[in-house]
């Protein structure tokens, strides 16, 4: 009699299947992937660099290869010429129209699959594809970009002066916001009232009579300030000395003292 599986042993199998491919459902095999700016403006005449960047689970070996293809624009093949293929830190240009202006311009350590092109030309319009391959990371799929060779006149306007100029320009525009809300903040805020505080008093200068007391005019004084304190007793007092005709002798007055109470 041929051995057979109980059916517990069988429902242990089947449920370790079940296990076994949710699993590797969970966790697929990894793929390189690889980035391509999607459209790059160069200017005639110029030098244009293609960036290609790759991102891939396995390190980077020996045997890690970057190729480039180039569509030129409205070429019914989709497929494109090889114009460039790099391998073990070793360029090789592979088409006539690229083979004395392209160059290596990366550095796979840096996952970095990047190439330069010398005297950009109208002819160079098309669409460029980079394709990484790092071993056993294979099963990648190339990245696109369309390469656009115009004028100066018609670059788009994201040159590093104007970049500068915007920055400027802010900062200003802030230091102009807040010297406005400056000023705006001190015309709102309200006057302080002082009013002024003027005193004219006079006091008579002129000798008093025996068994009178000197005549003395005085005009009062007033301060208005909501924090001023009650104005205390304010003492005048005046020396008067008359001299004689005769030089030899002089008349000393006693001095008088008027004192003068007021109120706020």
């Amino acid at each position: 009699m041929e051995p057979r599986l109980s059916d517990a042993a069988y429902q242990s199998v089947l449920c370790c299947c079940f296990v076994l491919c949710a699993i590797i459902g969970m966790y697929p095999a990894a793929t390189i992937e690889v980035y391509t700016s999607p459209e790059v403006f160069v200017e005639n005449g110029t030098t244009g660099t293609l960036r290609c960047t790759f991102k891939s689970t396995e390190v980077i070996s020996s045997q890690a290869s970057v190729s480039w293809s180039f569509t030129p624009e409205g070429s019914p093949d989709s497929t494109g010429v090889a114009i460039f293929y790099y391998l073990g830190g070793k360029a090789f240009p592979d088409s006539p129209q690229f083979k004395a202006r392209v160059e290596w311009a990366g550095d796979l350590n840096h996952k970095d699959g990047s190439i330069r092109v010398t005297q950009m030309q109208f002819m160079d319009n098309g669409t460029y594809s980079c394709d990484v391959k790092n071993p056993p990371d294979i099963s990648g799929k190339p990245s696109l970009t369309k390469l656009r060779v115009v004028m100066k006149e018609a670059l788009p306007q994201t040159s590093p002066a104007v970049i500068v100029g915007a920055v400027i320009g802010a900062i200003i525009g802030v230091v102009i916001i807040a010297v406005v809300a400056y000023l705006l903040l001190r015309l709102m805020q309200p006057p302080r009232d002082y009013e002024g505080c003027t005193s004219v008093e006079s006091v008579s200068t002129q000798a008093p009579r025996p068994g009178k007391k000197g005549e003395s005019s005085t005009e009062g004084s007033r301060c208005s300030s909501p924090s001023a304190p009650v104005q205390g007793p304010v003492i005048y007092a005046q020396l008067d000395h008359s001299a004689s005709k005769n030089l030899n002798s002089f008349h000393k007055m006693e001095p008088v003292v008027y004192a003068d109470i007021r109120k706020n």
